[in-house]
């Protein structure tokens, strides 16, 4: 008689589950060298207790940094403007950050794009905007960006393309001067007793959801890895923003964690193709994002709008770059990097992604997926990967 033993080359995950901040998020535990001290029911009250904590700190980081919370501390500082508003650590710490990327992204990755967002439509949380039925033709199309192995959900895309967002003729140092002005203008300052405080000009109001998810995926998996008793790795999956914990005191090898890039499909309304995915890579520390055309998309005016802005026209981007995948050492640094390809297109994207030696993936809108060449040392699996180092 054979006995099956369990393989003890296979880690032991548990997996935290919830819907917050806009998003599916997924924690996964590392409790692997739990069982060689605690007995399984200490394990299972341990993991209670860290669930609630997760559940607590996400909610706190809500009240925070929601745009659809009139009471949350985002939206009071956008309605106080033209005077000094005392902020929370946190998010005078994204703000900051923010603030930061502008020069380094042309000025084309800001957080004062709130009005735009409302003009197109994204004045609720993104599960509650209209979405009408797709078409039944065939029409591209991605998955749910990067995520844990085995994770995948199935979105739908129509790309609005009819305006040639190129045509318009404005001079990069213009573009750039005049988004480093608006930035400009907002302070931020911290006092001798250590309170924070910003003051937000008029007619400016700020959006961070997209960098508060990279940053709030990286701040739960430090804390988790980190600080917390136990000190677990882990993953931190904050709707395709993803954190990996390393532990301070690891002796033996990090944990590799798989990381899958979903493939773009074709839809006709009755059968989608296989779900092989594009890449699988494989990460031992700092970040994962991905942002792209694909997911959030709602019906407004008439026509389809996606929530990734072009600053300099007010209204969502027509780009070639379907998706973008980046990794980086912290997930806010991923998010911004990863919307700023989709924001410059392919070619551009991709020139300055060697450049800089950034480890990323694209899939443009013709389905075709384009690796960097420091990406190719993390793919394990390189399915559908088109050209690599291009």
């Amino acid at each position: 008689m054979q006995t099956n033993m369990p393989d003890k080359n296979i880690p032991e995950l548990v997996a935290i589950k919830l819907f917050a901040m806009g998003c599916h998020i997924q924690v996964s535990l590392d409790t692997t060298k739990l069982h060689t001290k605690y007995s399984q029911m200490a394990i299972d009250q341990q993991v209670d207790f860290l669930t609630s904590d997760v559940q607590q700190r996400i909610a706190h980081w809500e009240k925070v940094f929601s745009r659809f919370d009139d009471s949350s501390e985002l939206m009071q500082l956008n309605n106080h403007t033209n005077q000094w508003t005392e902020v929370s650590a946190e998010l005078f710490e994204v703000l900051q950050r923010a603030i930061h990327f502008v020069s380094k992204t042309q000025g084309l990755v800001t957080p004062t794009l709130l009005k735009d967002l409302w003009a197109a439509g994204y004045q609720h949380s993104f599960e509650t905007l209209p979405k009408m039925s797709m078409p039944c033709v065939p029409i591209t199309g991605s998955k749910a960006s990067s995520s844990n192995i085995g994770s995948n959900t199935f979105s739908n895309i129509n790309l609005n393309t009819s305006t040639d967002l190129q045509d318009v003729s404005i001079t990069n140092d213009f573009k750039l001067n005049r988004a480093n002005q608006q930035i400009g203008r907002i302070q931020l300052r911290q006092l001798a007793d250590g309170q924070h405080q910003v003051y937000l000009p008029a007619g400016i109001a700020l959006d961070l959801n997209g960098y508060a998810k990279g940053w709030c995926a990286m701040q739960l998996a430090k804390h988790i890895s980190q600080v917390h008793n136990w000190q677990l790795p882990c993953l931190v999956d904050m709707g395709g923003d993803i954190a990996i914990g390393v532990p301070r005191d690891q002796i033996d090898k990090p944990i590799i964690w798989g990381v899958a890039i979903a493939k773009p499909y074709f839809a006709n309304g009755e059968q989608v193709q296989d779900n092989e995915d594009v890449a699988i890579l494989a990460i031992s520390s700092g970040a994962v994002a991905t942002s792209g055309q694909d997911y959030r998309r709602w019906w407004h005016d008439g026509r389809w709008q996606h929530h990734l802005i072009h600053p300099h026209y007010s209204r969502p981007v027509s780009s070639d770059v379907l998706t973008a995948t980046v990794l980086a050492t912290d997930t806010l640094m991923a998010e911004v990097y990863a919307k700023y390809c989709v924001l410059l297109g392919v070619t551009e994207a991709m020139a300055w992604l060697n450049k800089h030696g950034i480890a990323a993936l694209l899939i443009d809108t013709n389905n075709n997926a384009l690796a960097t060449a420091a990406m190719q040392p993390n793919l394990v699996q390189a399915n559908l990967i088109t050209a690599i180092g291009a």
